[in-house]
């Protein structure tokens, strides 16, 4: 039984990772498990990014398991967006937002994650990426240009 269990897993990884960046693979209990991936690790200002929730039992009971994921896009300015999703096992489930760029135009975002699950929060990930400073290549394409 367990080989069975470790060949399905590896299975959804590998789908996992071919459709973005895997990031996060948390055991939530011994069961239980939830990936979190971001769709793009570097970014452009006024892009939209994604991030990809997929809730997993490994337990084979066929179990329908609900769990919630609140989460904090935190931007270098202070401010912060926040989101909030019900999740069930063996869906994928995504939240989309665009970078606004009079918030933030280059530089680290940060991504807290919580899974509530059982009657019980917890902190199961910190995550980060880039939004690259279009701004500086444009500044130096028109220096070149009037030289």
């Amino acid at each position: 039984m367990y080989p069975i269990t470790l060949v399905v897993v590896a299975s959804l990884l590998m789908t996992l990772e071919s459709k973005g960046e895997l990031v996060e693979v948390l055991q939530i209990n011994s069961n239980l498990s939830l990936d979190i991936q971001l769709e793009k690790k570097v970014i452009h200002s006024d892009d939209k990014q994604t991030i990809h929730f997929f809730l997993k039992d490994i337990s084979n009971n066929n179990k329908t398991i609900d769990a919630r994921i609140e989460g904090n896009i935190i931007y270098l300015s202070g401010m912060a967006e926040s989101f909030s999703l019900n999740i069930n096992n063996n869906k994928l489930y995504s939240y989309s937002w665009t970078i606004n760029p009079k918030i933030q135009s280059y530089g680290t975002v940060l991504l807290e994650v919580n899974v509530i699950y059982d009657g019980s929060k917890s902190n199961i990930a910190n995550l980060s990426f880039s939004i690259v400073d279009d701004t500086s290549n444009i500044n130096k394409n028109d220096k070149n240009k009037h030289t």
